[in-house]
């Protein structure tokens, strides 16, 4: 009877062959997808996603701060003698200068002035090299004064500018998190070790 059922040459097996056709796409999809995964899980550790915020951070702060308004100047100046330079700054902020002297043992008096004659800091300069900050709140001309009250002659590189700090608030924070997340993974890593050789 069961013959009967059955077209001539055809195969017993054939609705089991057609079945198992049918359910090699999902199984090939799924392994597929098993696949990627654990490339994915292999690949973007803590370790690895917190250096790569990291280092993004640090790149994207040097980027903004490369861009600032900022000049670059170098003087010679004689006992007693001045010496300035002007940048334009736009909206307030925070702006900066650094200066670098051929000797110790110095005497510069560093003045910063804004467009209206105003002080906005002063200070006597006594070290090699040394950074100083100053609060602006307007667009304008902005001067940095040199005077040598030193005995002897100076060479000095001067570097007058802005911080721009104002966009340093999302690099930063992918350095901040970028850093939690290496001591995370350093922590964790430290913590399987001591686990696997116990003393």
């Amino acid at each position: 009877m069961a013959s009967d059922h059955q077209v001539e040459g055809s195969n017993p097996s054939g609705p089991l062959l057609t079945v198992s056709k049918r359910t090699s796409r999902p199984l090939e999809i799924n392994r597929y997808g098993t696949t990627i995964g654990r490339i994915v899980h292999g690949r973007l550790t803590v370790f690895r996603i917190g250096l790569i915020a990291a280092a993004m951070g640090s790149i994207w702060i040097g980027v903004v701060f490369s861009a600032s308004a900022k000049n670059l100047e170098s003087f010679n100046i004689d006992k007693t003698d001045s010496e300035s330079m002007v940048l334009s700054l736009h909206g307030g902020g925070i702006g900066f200068y650094e200066i670098y002297s051929n000797q110790y043992n110095n005497s510069i008096l560093v003045k910063v002035l804004d467009s209206h004659g105003n002080y906005l800091g002063m200070k006597t300069i006594t070290n090699k090299e040394t950074v100083n900050y100053f609060v602006f709140d307007h667009t304008g001309e902005y001067t940095l004064e040199l005077t040598n009250l030193s005995s002897n002659p100076v060479q000095l590189a001067v570097e007058f500018g802005d911080t721009r700090y104002q966009e340093f608030g999302i690099p930063a924070s992918m350095v901040l998190v970028g850093a939690c997340l290496l001591l995370l993974a350093g922590y964790v890593r430290l913590k399987n070790y001591i686990t696997a050789q116990p003393e």
